[in-house]
């Protein structure tokens, strides 16, 4: 594409990109990644073949100290800006008591990050004031989701209102990003730029953030990433963000008229200011010198109350349980159900009763699991473990030793309560109270599964670049490590769940990596291995694995991947049946005869021997589900910004 072929009003535009790479406070680890994401993002936008902005419209600040001096900083570009006010932020996200979003900057104390950090409610006001037809605002950090609450000006987290006029937000993560590696970009803006860069088949000769948001969070997803969100008001997600790198150049005589923002109905034509086009490189450059962090200082004694992102290496390393695919806004079906076979037409079924589902809670939920005796449920936020009486909904008590839940499972004997986190390793629990009775790891944790007999607790730890990852099979009673299960490097095991014999271990990865000699990544699959043995007994595909159970008897595996839901015969390792739903969580009735599936498309209910739905209990995006032992109750949990979030019941007939 040659430059001036698509053209990109840019008039009166101005671009801050802040970039935090070193810390002061030991509390927040340095992030390498954030400087070459930075500088990328700058790259991109001063390209003539696709961002466009030019040089003097595009302010990097690398490594800044004072917030009150980035916030002036910030607060005079938005003043002086009436076409398109766009900022970026990359780095540590943290969170007040009070739950505020707050982006930190070099200098920022972890235990006092509402006086030293930059608090994006100060960042919604300079947006407020600014006279920009459309602000833009990229947010790459953990926690990054709380900047849609905080713009939609409600207490509830209620994110499809927005009181900011013209303004668009992306965000990388409702709570811990994924930094990547020192000498790469972060994996949200790594997937951005490449996004950008390759461009979108097919699309339109210039990308906007509308074009670009379904593109990136299918990559994001594919590759087990937190998923971004977004939010617009007017027609912000509009704005021209680059040229699609995809479209080939015009032939003379058919170049293609320059892209112009409209401006939302209630703003006013200004006329813009003359902009000095600068292409000096030295000149861009020593824009990053001067915003350069001085020599750092010493560590400091600084404890952290407060809940705070680390966006680190490996170790530090954190993921969203089984992705999502796209959400999407449905009605909830409460009563009655579609049945759809082959051949057959629509039938209403009344399948449960009116009014019996019940809502447990409407705040985020990662994870849902019953007891063995179906009497307490436990569900899984960002930070915390609940425990629900599952006969009333009520609250038994509530966990915040935490940072980042990644699995939970119950004791078959329903005394114990294990826990995984991302951070903190995996501990054992009393049931009843939530009680940690042993720490066995500080390990990062991805997945947790119990024997049949409950003597032996499995857990999967995600793999390095320079260490294989490796699942541990620990003695429940000893709490010591009696066997080790090892998977290459560049791999993880997000899934596990023992065969009813306790003989074998199901596991599974939604691992991105393309198996390919440069990256030296292995494909990510399902497969068995033999618990006495550590061997690998059966490989049954080679793509993204979002969930996995044995059924009751054990003759068949369903997984959950990037293709559908699959039966499958663990004898022959043959596809019994395929269900053209996605899902992203799934659980066999106690019977074997049903399977409830969570995912994009809700919660939906399957006949094992047909394959035919059975009924759709919500069409809420779900993110678990689970049946109760008696096989009457089935649970659903959700954590979507744009949908039904929460955690509900249903009674089944």
């Amino acid at each position: 594409m040659t430059p001036g072929t698509d053209r990109i009003d840019r008039s009166g535009s101005r671009a801050v990109l802040i970039g935090v790479s070193a810390y002061q406070d030991p509390s927040f680890p340095s992030v390498p990644a954030a400087e070459k994401s930075l500088r990328g993002v700058h790259r991109m936008l001063v390209d003539e073949e696709l961002g466009s902005w030019s040089a003097d419209q595009v302010t990097p600040i690398l490594n800044p100290v004072d917030c009150r001096r980035v916030m002036s900083d910030l607060r005079r570009h938005a003043q002086d800006t009436n076409g398109v006010l766009l900022l970026y932020f990359v780095g540590h996200g943290t969170i007040t008591m009070n739950g505020d979003l707050v982006l930190a900057v070099s200098d920022t104390l972890a235990d006092e990050p509402d006086v030293t950090g930059l608090e994006y409610s100060k960042i919604r006001s300079v947006l407020l004031g600014s006279p920009a037809k459309v602000k833009a605002v990229v947010l790459d950090c953990c926690y990054s989701g709380r900047a849609i609450d905080v713009l939609a000006g409600d207490q509830q987290h209620l994110a499809d209102i927005t009181d900011v006029r013209g303004t668009y937000t992306l965000t990388a993560a409702d709570r811990t990003a994924h930094a990547g590696q020192a000498d790469a970009y972060t994996a949200f803006t790594g997937e951005l730029l490449d996004l950008i860069g390759t461009g979108v088949a097919d699309g339109p000769p210039v990308l906007t953030f509308a074009e670009l948001y379904p593109h990136l969070r299918h990559r994001l997803i594919a590759r087990n990433l937190p998923h971004p969100n977004q939010r617009g008001t007017d027609t912000a997600d509009k704005c021209p963000v680059a040229k699609n790198a995809s479209v080939k150049t015009p032939t003379a005589g058919q170049a293609t008229p320059p892209v112009r923002l409209r401006a939302p109905d209630h703003a006013t034509d200004v006329a813009p200011p003359a902009q000095r086009r600068r292409s000096d490189a030295a000149a861009v450059a020593d824009l990053f010198t001067k915003t350069r962090l001085p020599s750092p200082v010493g560590p400091r004694d600084v404890s952290s109350p407060q809940l705070k992102a680390l966006v680190g290496g490996d170790a530090s390393r954190a993921k969203l349980p089984a992705p999502r695919r796209g959400i999407r806004r449905r009605a909830l079906v409460l009563g009655a159900l579609a049945v759809v076979g082959a051949g057959a037409g629509t039938v209403a079924v009344k399948l449960w009763p009116e009014g019996s589902k019940l809502t447990i809670t409407n705040d985020y939920t990662f994870f849902v699991t019953f007891s063995p005796d179906g009497k307490t449920l436990a569900t899984a936020g960002p930070e915390d473990i609940r425990l629900w009486d599952a006969a009333t909904g009520h609250s038994i008590a509530t966990l915040t030793d935490l940072r980042s839940v990644s699995a939970l499972a119950f004791s078959p004997n329903g005394k114990t309560l294990a826990s995984g986190d991302t951070f903190n390793g995996v501990r054992l629990r009393d049931a009843a109270t939530g009680v940690t009775t042993a720490s066995l790891t500080n390990d990062g944790c991805d997945g947790l599964a119990f024997n049949p007999n409950g003597k032996t607790l499995a857990s999967s730890h995600s793999s390095g670049d320079t260490q294989d990852g490796r699942v541990r099979l620990w003695n429940t009673a000893t709490k010591r490590t009696t066997a080790t299960i090892t998977f290459p490097a560049h791999q993880s095991v997000d899934l596990l769940a023992f065969s009813p014999d306790g003989k074998t271990l199901a596991a599974g990865s939604a691992s991105s990596g393309e198996p390919n000699v440069q990256t030296g990544h292995p494909p990510p699959g399902a497969w068995l291995w033999d618990v006495a043995t550590g061997h690998t007994i059966a490989t049954f595909f080679k793509e993204e694995t979002y969930a996995l159970a044995f059924s009751p008897d054990g003759k068949t595996l369903v997984t959950a991947g990037k293709t559908g839901v699959r039966l499958w015969d663990v004898a022959t390792e043959k596809v019994r049946t395929t269900f053209t739903s996605e899902a992203s969580s799934v659980a066999f009735s106690p019977d074997g005869t049903t399977l409830v599936t969570g995912g994009d498309s809700g919660v939906r209910l399957w006949n094992t021997t047909t394959g035919h739905a059975k009924a759709t209990l919500t069409s809420n995006d779900t993110a678990s589900v689970a049946f109760s032992p008696d096989g009457r109750t089935v649970v659903g949990s959700s954590h979507s910004n744009t949908g039904e979030r929460g955690c509900w019941r249903w009674k089944l007939q």
